[in-house]
């Protein structure tokens, strides 16, 4: 049994989780938990548990300071950080310390306990092989002691040259140190798929792509294949029997195209891949993963599915294309006046001119793009905004092809909502009416029914069934609209907004619905329309 030790102040958590789990199902045993920092570790010191599962935020010494003694005393002992939402930046702070995983303790399920639980046993289960193999014995889970090792030599260079190479030698694995070369094989459409298979932690597609990887490299005999993370494999080819650089390229395309026909066939997915160049020695693997990454990273601009190789322009066809369709979308630009059509073209312009910039930028462009757009058709489009369900597409695209293609679809839904709206009902126009004449008031929803002659039970259903939302949304949607307006044009502080559009002068409320809506907090928004302003003056 492994040993596991709980750090949490709060008792109920704390007695909850090592009375609620049965931990050897695991081969793991709870020895010890402690409501402090300090106390935990005092008693690690002394004992060395294999496992510590700790809370962020607690008295005498914080959870952050254990892990960071912990680790500078032990890099194998196995961590999870227990956290809330609002410590999620600490926690992936944490992460970088090598913590296995968190847990949010406030929407913690059974099954994301057992998850975790098997991921930390798993990984004590590899480092107990590795030590293992490394005097020589035969390692149980080759595949796991491989992915750890190959992870651990070219990320972290915990393992020297001669170590990594008495392991290849000793585990029998497919590979030479003379003329190698490293491919990284990125998943297009990654949270698509698991969708697909309801494979919500990704365990079924990580098997089934690490059985194909390795059917495939076992016929070519060229090298071997491991996971780096959900979405990323690394394939590290060697060719010590070929001496023609081209005859090496031609090879390696012959193979990642069998490699991608095979899993467009049993996935009905694409892969793209970064290639390095051609290199001798192990030594050189750390420095060819992070030349095939780069090589990779021009999949953003040219779409999914290609192979990647050198640092050359990529192909902006794909980008072009839906640029165009964009520019020239009049049922879109018909709703905007004549100045506004001129900035949508700004747009768009500073996004072309933009294709040789970092991703973040291109991204920030994006999503300014479609924020603007919601704000400037909001007379017609307020009932119902599509940014926010919008937003979350657009965090699941890989490309920016792919995110053009979200904002074409958006844009389209959006015109057709606008022209379904135009037909309301003279009940709703007028509630409408009202409620943008008095949106700054303290408005209820008796207070509109009055006015257009219903019962707030009636005006409430009209509003689901004609528009699709309630009362209340509406309402918070068209002030924030107004809000948007005053961020973005005068230098008044954030703080003195809500009473301004209608909400209660309390700041967290109004900063909560914001972000709800528009996906940024105020003040993220004022720095994203300054930041843009000043781009297009």
């Amino acid at each position: 049994m492994y040993k596991v030790m709980i750090v949490e102040d709060e008792m109920l958590v704390r007695i909850g989780l090592k009375n609620s789990v049965e931990w050897s199902k695991f081969g793991l045993e709870v020895t010890a938990d402690f409501p402090d920092g300090l106390a935990a570790w005092d008693y690690y010191e002394r004992e060395k548990p294999d496992v510590v599962i700790t809370d962020i935020s607690m008295p005498r010494m914080d959870g952050m300071e254990l892990i960071t003694n912990i680790r500078n005393l032990d890099k194998h002992t196995r961590i999870v950080v227990l956290s809330c939402l609002e410590e999620f930046e600490l926690a992936r702070k944490a992460l970088k310390l090598d913590v296995s995983s968190y847990i949010l303790k406030l929407t913690m399920t059974e099954e994301e306990i057992e998850q975790v639980l098997t991921g930390v046993r798993e990984e004590l289960d590899q480092q107990q092989n590795q030590v293992q193999g490394r005097a020589g014995s035969t390692s149980p889970d080759i595949e796991l002691v491989k992915e750890k090792m190959f992870k651990d030599f070219m990320f972290y260079r915990i393992f020297s040259t001669e170590e990594f190479s008495r392991f290849v030698t000793e585990s029998g694995l497919r590979l030479s140190p003379v003329r190698l070369v490293v491919c990284v094989m990125e998943v297009d459409r990654y949270f698509s798929l698991k969708e697909r298979f309801h494979d919500e932690h990704g365990h079924l597609v990580k098997m089934s792509l690490l059985n194909i990887l390795g059917e495939i490299m076992t016929s070519y005999k060229r090298g071997e294949a491991v996971q780096i993370n959900d979405q990323h494999y690394a394939l590290v080819l060697h060719f010590a029997d070929i001496l023609s650089e081209q005859a090496i390229v031609q090879e390696i395309h012959q193979l990642l195209e069998h490699v991608q026909d095979t899993i467009r066939h049993y996935f009905n997915c694409t892969v793209s891949f970064g290639i390095s160049s051609v290199n001798g020695g192990y030594d050189s693997l750390p420095r060819q993963y992070a030349e095939a990454k780069r090589a990779l990273q021009r999949k953003f601009i040219t779409g999914p599915g290609q192979q990647h190789q050198g640092t050359g322009r990529a192909d902006r066809s794909s980008v072009l294309v839906r640029m165009e369709q964009i520019r020239n979308h009049s049922a879109i630009k018909e709703l905007l006046p004549p100045l506004k059509q001129k900035e949508y073209d700004q747009f768009l312009d500073e996004l072309e001119g933009g294709l040789c910039e970092e991703r973040k930028t291109l991204e920030l462009t994006i999503y300014q793009f479609v924020q603007w757009i919601n704000t400037h058709v909001y007379d017609h489009n307020n009932e119902k905004t599509l940014l926010v369900s919008m937003t979350e597409e657009l965090e699941t695209c890989d490309t920016l092809p792919d995110m053009l293609e979200q904002i074409l679809v958006y844009m389209n839904t959006l015109v057709e909502l606008i022209r379904k709206r135009l037909q309301m009902s003279d009940e709703i126009t007028r509630a409408i009416d009202y409620i943008k004449r008095h949106y700054t008031d303290n408005i209820s929803l008796q207070m509109v029914a009055d006015h257009v002659g219903l019962s707030p039970g009636y005006l409430s259903n009209l509003f689901r069934k004609e528009l699709q939302i309630t009362y209340i949304d509406y309402v918070n949607r068209y002030r924030i609209e107004r809000a948007k307006e005053l961020l973005a044009q005068s230098q008044m502080r954030s703080f003195d907004v809500p009473a301004l559009v209608g909400f209660s002068p309390e700041y967290t409320y109004f900063s909560k619905v914001f972000k709800k809506i528009t996906g940024l907090n105020p003040n993220e928004y004022r720095r994203q329309t300054t930041l843009h302003d000043k781009r297009v003056q």
